[in-house]
């Protein structure tokens, strides 16, 4: 078991979790990956739990039994409420489509309902028969008018409806990607951020950089300040990346206390670079809170860094493992410090 409050590299992790995968005939899925990665990490309590009583049992890890483990102890409230979202969105068209059919119906058979009138009309202008005709147009164009008012007006509630939809879609899905305690990007929002970024490198054979960034001795933070100091640690952190990065550069809360930074279009020294003065700015730093009757100023702040470079053609993931590594020696090099992943 590890120490409470230690956390092992996200590289290590991932060493730990793809064989339990294999041993257990599990799809490597990234929801699977993702009820496995948090198994090894051992901070999901229930979550483990659930799995270790599944092993004592013998039983097999379907993919119901993923999906149950995922849905119960990992699938947050916004995701469901995204997919509930997705299924009312999906109502509104299907009425929406079943309206304009039921009109153009209607419309065909008032269209029918005139050529049949303007045939007698050319067989037979009697006149007493020319103004049945008439009264018969106007009783259909009637008809017609009303149909026509009563299909804008759902149409026109729909439309209202499904923007809303549209919003509330769009906000979810942004909620899903956010911290709640940095306002960064999330694990999610990395995660997806960072498909896009190696699709593009390798599309336009662009340079794509990568830091991974840890909080040194957090956990003496911690116990020195409490988690409400811990917190106000991470916010300024994660403060300061935000002043150090600039255009597509994309920083996110990785767990924890530690981040990432996603620099596209940047070569390996102006990543480099920009670690170096992330790091200096956040060790020169000093972080002030505000007491009843003083001010507390809190030990130096410092930061390990790890720098990677993406190669062509690279996995994702083996991106995110050299940058991991390289923040990893760091961390046993003496902390507050950049590394070059590219020289291990």
């Amino acid at each position: 078991m590890n120490q409470v409050g230690i956390r092992k590299p996200a590289a290590e992790l991932l060493r730990m979790a793809l064989p339990l995968l294999m041993q257990y005939g599990i799809p490597p899925t990234p929801r699977n990956y993702a009820v496995w990665y948090e198994y090894v990490a051992e901070s999901n309590p229930h979550l483990s739990q659930a799995i270790d009583d599944i092993i004592a049992d013998g039983a097999d890890f379907g993919d119901e039994v993923c999906a149950r483990l995922y849905n119960t102890y990992l699938a947050s409230n916004k995701e469901q409420e995204i997919e509930a979202l997705r299924s009312e969105l999906q109502r509104v068209i299907g009425e929406s489509s079943r309206h304009i059919s039921g009109a153009t119906h209607e419309a065909a058979r008032y269209q029918s309902r005139l050529e049949g009138h303007a045939q007698r009309l050319v067989r037979d202008l009697d006149s007493e028969k020319v103004l049945r005709i008439i009264d018969a147009l106007s009783t259909e164009t009637q008809a017609m008018v009303k149909t026509n008012s009563q299909l804008q007006d759902k149409l026109s509630g729909m439309a209202a409806e499904l923007v809303k939809l549209r919003n509330e879609l769009q906000w979810v899905h942004e909620e899903l990607m956010i911290d709640a305690l940095t306002g960064l990007l999330n694990r999610k929002g990395f995660d997806q951020m960072l498909e896009e970024t190696t699709r593009e490198a390798r599309q336009q054979q662009g340079q794509l950089c990568m830091m991974m960034i840890d909080v040194d001795h957090f956990k003496r933070i911690n116990d020195n300040f409490g988690h409400i100091v811990g917190d106000e640690v991470l916010r300024f952190i994660a403060g300061k990346m935000r002043e150090a990065v600039k255009g597509r550069d994309i920083v996110s809360r990785y767990g924890g206390e530690e981040f990432s930074i996603i620099l596209p279009n940047t070569p390996l020294s102006g990543a480099m670079h920009i670690a170096e003065e992330l790091r200096r700015i956040i060790s020169t730093s000093k972080l002030t809170r505000k007491r009843k009757n003083d001010y507390q100023v809190l030990d130096q702040i410092t930061v390990s860094i790890g720098v990677a470079w993406y190669r062509k053609n690279e996995e994702p993931q083996d991106f995110v493992h050299r940058a991991d590594r390289a923040l990893y020696h760091a961390k046993h090099t003496g902390r507050n410090r950049v590394v070059n992943g590219e020289t291990l």
